[in-house]
C-alpha cells in the first residue's frame, strides 16, 4: 500500500495532477521501487483523497527505505499518543493498550497504511468532543482520508445532537474538498470517487465487511442491497436507543465508526485498528468483555502476518463481534465502572438538588 501512496505523492511533487490515471501512477510506482512489478501482482492504485497524496511528499522524496521507516515512527508515535487521549477519557489502560496494539495495528505499520493516524484522529475527536466540539468536528473530517471510516457517523452526530460537532465535520469536509480542487482540478477530483467505487466492486467478495460476506453468497447485487438493508435498520436502532446514545456520547460516536466499517464494501485486516477506540470506550463498563473483544480480533488476523490470503469469514466475525460488543455496551443497561461523563452528569444533578 505505501509504494501507491508514494507514487502518487511523487506524481504531485514533479507537477502532475493525474493521481488516479493508472499508467503515470504505475510509472511513478517503478521509478520509485527502482524495478517492475513482478508479473500477476500488479499496480496498486491510489484511493485516498488528493490532499492526502500532498501530505506524504516529504516521505516520498526520501529514498524509500528512509521514507517507509519515517511513516512507520510517526504512526507509532500517532498510536502512543491514540492511547494517552483514550486513556485521558478514563479508558483502563490495559485493555486500551490491548486493542491499539492489536494484530491490525501491526499489519497497518507493515504495509504503510492510515489506519494509525486515523486511530489519533478518532480519539482526537473523542477526547475534544466535550471540551472543543467544533475542533472535534474538524478531527473527524480527518478520516475522509478513508470515507468507509466516517459515513455513518452524521447519522449518530444527529442523534446526539451535537450540532457543533457536526459543523465542524462539514467544514473539514469543505476545507478536503477545496483543497483537493486546487491540487487536481474538477476533473482528476470527479475521478476519485469513480476510482474507488471500481476498486470497491472489484475486492467486494474478499472484503471482511457484511457487504463481502453478502457479496460473496450472491453477487455483487446482493452485497450492496444488503448494505442498503442494514443502514435502515442503523437508522432504526439509532432513532429507537437515542437517549443512551446520548448517555454517553463518546461512546456513541466511536461505535457508529464500527458500525460504518461493519457495513463497508472496503474493509482489511488494517482497518479493524479503527476499533480499538470503541472497545477501549467499551472498556469503562465492561473491561474484561473488551479486552476478550480485542483478543478474538488479534487472533482472527494472526494467519494474515505472513501476508497469506485473508479469510473473509474469519475477518467478518471478528469485526461482527468487536461491533456487537461496543453496541451492546452502548445500548444496555449501565454497569459497574460507568463512563466518567454519566458520574459528572449525576454529580452535577446532586448539586444542583442540594443548592
Amino acid at each position: 500500500d505505501w509504494i501507491a501512496f508514494a507514487g502518487a505523492a511523487r506524481l504531485l511533487a514533479h507537477g502532475s495532477s493525474c493521481l488516479y490515471c493508472s499508467g503515470p501512477l504505475a510509472a511513478s510506482e517503478v521509478a520509485y521501487i527502482g524495478r517492475a512489478v513482478p508479473p500477476g501482482l500488479g499496480y496498486a492504485m491510489f484511493l485516498n483523497p488528493p490532499p492526502a497524496a500532498l501530505v506524504l511528499v516529504p516521505f516520498a522524496v526520501l529514498p524509500p527505505t528512509l521514507g517507509f521507516a519515517l511513516f512507520v515512527a510517526v504512526s507509532l508515535v500517532a498510536i502512543a499518543a491514540a492511547f494517552r487521549l483514550l486513556t485521558g477519557l478514563g479508558c483502563p489502560p490495559v485493555p486500551t493498550l490491548v486493542g491499539l496494539a492489536a494484530v491490525p495495528a501491526g499489519l497497518s505499520l507493515f504495509i504503510g497504511q492510515w489506519a494509525a493516524l486515523l486511530a489519533l484522529a478518532l480519539a482526537a475527536a473523542l477526547w475534544l468532543a466535550e471540551r472543543r466540539p467544533l475542533l472535534a468536528g474538524l478531527a473527524l473530517s480527518l478520516l475522509i482520508v478513508k470515507p468507509q471510516y466516517l459515513w455513518l457517523v452524521p447519522l449518530a452526530l444527529l442523534a446526539l445532537r451535537r450540532y457543533r460537532i457536526l459543523g465542524g465535520l462539514a467544514l473539514g469536509a469543505g476545507l478536503w474538498a477545496a483543497a483537493s480542487l486546487a491540487l487536481v482540478g474538477p476533473a482528476e477530483l470527479l475521478a476519485w470517487p469513480k476510482v474507488v467505487l471500481q476498486a470497491g466492486s472489484g475486492q467486494l467478495a474478499t472484503t471482511f465487511g457484511m457487504p463481502g460476506l453478502a457479496s460473496e453468497a450472491g453477487g455483487i447485487g446482493v452485497g450492496y442491497v444488503s448494505v442498503a438493508a442494514a443502514t435502515l435498520l442503523v437508522v432504526a436502532g439509532t432513532l429507537r436507543f437515542r437517549e443512551r446514545l446520548r448517555a454517553d456520547p463518546e461512546l456513541a460516536m466511536a461505535t457508529f465508526v464500527c458500525l460504518s466499517i461493519l457495513l463497508s464494501p472496503h474493509v482489511f485486516s488494517q482497518d479493524l485498528l479503527l476499533v480499538a477506540p470503541a472497545l477501549a470506550l467499551a472498556a469503562r463498563r465492561r473491561p474484561r468483555v473488551a479486552v476478550a473483544a480485542a483478543a478474538v480480533v488479534s487472533l482472527a488476523f494472526l494467519p494474515d502476518l505472513n501476508l497469506s490470503s485473508p479469510n473473509p469469514l474469519l475477518g467478518f466475525l471478528a469485526l461482527a463481534t468487536a461491533t456487537a460488543v461496543v453496541s451492546v455496551t452502548l445500548v444496555g443497561p449501565a454497569s459497574r465502572g460507568a463512563p466518567r461523563a454519566s458520574a459528572e452528569a449525576a454529580l452535577s444533578s446532586g448539586t444542583m438538588f442540594v443548592a
